[in-house]
């Protein structure tokens, strides 16, 4: 039987709105905790997902999501913003999340983001690892 491609649903003609969040590398897998882009709130020049690392952390590590016995700040983490004004999207997140195209791809697709977001570091966002590894992060 021949599909009608009127009634196929096309992800080009539903525009999806992008979220704004913050996530983790947990042991490989990614965390993301995100809003719509029109939930989040304005700080300065930028829309920013409300919440912060160790607030959402410690609520996933009562609720089991989380692993019981870490800190927020043990695994990579990072945080995706929009600028206002120019419309465009920045995800910052630390080297170990940065080095790998795979888990770029997947933050990018779970929020909705344009192909154009730009990717940069941030010292908040420096797993255990990379801040004890060498002087500079490496």
């Amino acid at each position: 039987m021949k599909k009608n491609s009127q009634t196929r649903p096309n992800k080009q003609s539903t525009p999806v709105e992008p979220r704004l969040g913050i996530f983790w590398l947990v042991k490989d897998s990614l965390l993301i905790d995100s809003l719509p882009l029109s939930a989040c709130e304005q700080y300065d020049n930028h829309l920013t997902y409300p919440h912060g690392h160790i607030d959402v952390w410690e609520r996933w590590r009562q609720a089991g999501k989380a692993p019981a016995e870490s800190e927020y700040e043990e695994y990579g983490r990072g945080r995706v913003t929009c600028d206002v004004k120019t419309k465009t999207f920045t995800l910052l997140a630390d080297r170990c999340i940065l080095r790998r195209k795979d888990l770029i791809a997947k933050i990018k697709e779970e929020l909705c983001l344009p192909k154009q977001t730009t990717l940069g570091t941030d010292p908040h966002y420096r797993c255990f690892t990379c801040l004890h590894g060498t002087d500079d992060g490496e």
